[in-house]
């Protein structure tokens, strides 16, 4: 599936990047007082009358309960996630006023702001040769070669200044504690950037796209797609934690006492918050982050070392717009020279399409964070759940033995694709589930306890049974679980690619994926059946 939506928390980050503070964005310390006084000149923009403030913070109220309550089983997680996209459809209505009035609704719009990106960007010291931002299809926006490129050849250089970071944070206005969580740090700083009219990064925001394909966009309809696959928990969950996150910066913001004193910035920020800016500044951050090393230590102790080896997000204009091929890391920050350096990972042709590694993950991961997939990812996985009943009477000797093979009692371990369809840790899990006593005995005793983690581990035979049988029924369980069969999906699937059905590029993306996801389980089935035969 091509990707509309670009996801960089690339693993990019052996010698990682940050950003310039956001007071050297001034304007030129010799603009007239006039200009000055021009330039700081409240905007006339949209507020929420009383009445409506009231019924949003209800409704904030009911978000932040919904939201930190922990569900039972499946239905009760389904019937909250529908209950938060209620909540937050009534919450969309009341701040429309609110809504950032986007420069860049189409691609169309976002192609008409490159040559004032270009001139921003070269003018601050962005360094390419033989690459453009230019339109694909199935991907919008990406870097196109304008002359062949040799492999290994560097395709461009950005400068720290370029880079957007909490290092960018506003000191003078800072409504909450965000601890370690850069990412979302890095969200806040966005949206104050993208909030205000003469943003340094104006520019490089105009190019950003107006709306996502990653779950926070996805309609109920788009999310019962998922129903049965191995990925739906994860993406209720994302949802989830993005609607708590919000009632949380909201109370922190806009509920803050009249008596606070912020600045300018600050008070437009506590007036124009809303649920689609975060939702837009948070899918921003997800799909093209990327970890960076800090300018300057954290905290004034810091030594050199450990300024070295820290890291935050940050979103790295020009650089963020390749999309993504499986390959290897061909970006890396300079720390001698402060700029992210790219190189070319393939050769290219004039013309063609210039991709970058984004790092391993699955499909399901892909999907949740970035808006797309892989259809040929050579890293993919589906999930199962296993854990070790509390009334087990061998509980402890189980754990016992998980624990020297470094896995959890409760955990999630992966189903893999051919040729290896079982990963070594579900495998050695499933091995230890069903043994006896005494083979729990005798492999806690033994040296060669990571013998289990191998597929041809000398097992006795029984056990061995035991442990394909077992594998074998919980894949067609997973496989039953789904409302369709890989069959009826591999038709529809066929359907749209001739063009004989309609199914918008969320719909095809979902569709697509629980294809593939089927296909890995059940391929999976048929390899433990022949192990079983064997």
């Amino acid at each position: 599936m091509g990707k509309n939506s670009k996801n960089k928390n690339k693993s990019a980050s052996n010698k990682n990047q940050s950003a310039a503070n956001v007071t050297t964005h001034a304007h030129d310390a010799q603009s007239s007082t006039k200009q000055q006084q021009q330039h700081q000149a409240p905007i006339k923009r949209p507020t929420l009358t009383l009445q409506k403030r009231n019924e949003l913070s209800s409704l904030i109220n009911a978000l932040l309960e919904i939201g930190f309550k922990q569900p039972a089983n499946p239905k009760e997680e389904w019937d909250q996630y529908l209950e938060i996209q209620t909540l937050l459809h009534r919450v969309q209505i009341l701040e429309a006023p609110l809504r950032r009035t986007s420069s860049n609704p189409t691609t169309e719009a976002r192609l008409a702001n490159i040559e004032n990106f270009y001139r921003w960007a070269t003018e601050n010291g962005l360094r390419f040769d033989g690459v453009r931002i230019a339109q694909f299809q199935g991907y919008e926006l990406g870097l196109e070669a304008t002359r062949d490129i040799a492999e290994e050849e560097v395709l461009f250089s950005i400068p720290r200044k370029l880079i957007l970071s909490e290092e960018n944070m506003d000191l003078d206005y800072s409504p909450t504690q965000f601890g370690s969580m850069s990412n979302l740090k890095l969200s806040y700083v966005l949206m104050l950037e993208a909030l205000k009219p003469d943003s340094f990064w104006k520019p490089y925001i105009d190019l950003l796209p107006e709306r996502y394909n990653t779950v926070l966009y996805f309609t109920t309809k788009e999310m019962e797609m998922l129903r049965g696959s191995n990925a739906l928990t994860a993406a209720l969950r994302q949802c989830k934690a993005i609607a708590r996150q919000y009632a949380f910066l909201y109370n922190c913001t806009v509920k803050a006492s009249r008596a606070d004193k912020f600045n300018s910035m600050g008070q437009t920020f506590k007036e124009q918050f809303n649920y689609d800016l975060y939702r837009w500044a948070v899918s921003t951050v997800m799909t093209r982050e990327n970890l960076v090393p800090r300018s300057r230590p954290l905290h004034s102790g810091d030594d050199s070392a450990s300024q070295e080896s820290e890291t935050i997000a940050a979103l790295i204009p020009f650089w963020d717009m390749a999309n993504h091929r499986q390959g290897r890391v061909t970006s890396f920050f300079n720390i001698e020279t402060q700029e992210m350096e790219s190189s070319a990972q393939f050769s290219f042709k004039a013309g063609e399409q210039i991709f970058i590694h984004y790092g391993d993950r699955s499909n399901a991961d892909l999907m949740i964070h970035n808006g797309f997939i892989n259809p040929t990812n050579p890293k993919d996985y589906v999930c199962i759940k296993l854990g070790l009943g509390s009334s087990d009477p061998l509980l402890e000797q189980r754990a016992k033995l998980l624990q020297m093979m470094q896995i959890a009692k409760n955990t999630e371990l992966q189903v893999l694709p051919p040729p290896k369809y079982i990963s070594s840790e579900l495998l050695a899990f499933v091995r230890v589930f069903n043994m006896n006593a005494q083979q729990l005995e005798h492999w806690i005793t033994s040296e060669r306890a990571m013998d289990l983690l191998h597929v041809d581990c000398a097992l006795e035979t029984t056990l061995e049974s035991k442990t394909w049988q077992y594998l074998q029924t919980r894949l067609m369980l997973l496989l039953r679980v789904f409302p369709t069969t890989l069959e009826a999906d591999e038709e529809q699937l066929a359907a749209y690619k001739k063009g004989e059905l309609y199914l918008c590029y969320v719909e095809a993306m979902l569709l697509e994926y629980r294809v593939l996801e089927k296909r890995v389980l059940a391929a999976a089935l048929d390899y433990a059946k022949q192990r079983i035969k064997t």
